[in-house]
């Protein structure tokens, strides 16, 4: 295989664009979200995982979001707005994150807590799905929309945690 197959790999295909990508995390967290509500609070080992998952994909998106998208949106004066807006959802939600650090999965306080936070970002997901990926699209060139996209996936690649075999640190 050539040596350039990293820059030209998803040619071809169709390239993803950093919405799709967005989308498809936004599915990711919806699924764990819904996973975590069905499995009940006695299945205690379950809904840790769970939120272990859900905590390392929601912190990678938000970091990537910032440093990839929202960076480059809030130079546009339409946007910038929203974007602080979107900026102060990500601290809101991990705020929320690190508050469970504190409580035990089956602390009936958990699942409220749970919900407040599905809440918090579903909200979030679907303001940014109708109204700031809307304005992107007009803002970003297709060319800036592919390559934010590389940016972001490989972001998330590299800041992925070792393997669940992996020692956890406590």
């Amino acid at each position: 295989m050539s040596t350039t197959r990293s820059s030209s790999e998803s040619h071809g295909k169709a390239e993803l664009t950093i919405f799709d990508v967005l989308k498809q995390d936004h599915e990711k967290a919806r699924y764990l979200f819904d996973k975590a509500e069905k499995a009940g609070r006695k299945e205690v080992s379950s809904l840790q995982k769970l939120f272990s998952q859900l905590e390392e994909e929601l912190s990678l998106h938000m970091e990537g979001e910032e440093r990839f998208f929202y960076s480059v949106l809030e130079q546009n004066d339409e946007m910038r707005d929203k974007v602080l807006q979107a900026f102060e959802e990500h601290q809101v939600a991990k705020t929320l994150l690190g508050t469970f650090q504190a409580l035990a999965v089956d602390d009936e306080r958990w699942s409220a807590k749970m919900q407040v936070l599905h809440e918090v970002v579903e909200h979030h997901m679907q303001e940014e799905e109708r109204e700031i990926f809307k304005l992107a699209r007009k803002a970003l060139k297709q060319e800036q929309q592919h390559e934010i996209a590389l940016q972001f996936q490989k972001s998330k690649r590299e800041g992925k945690k070792p393997s669940r075999g992996a020692p956890v640190e406590g």
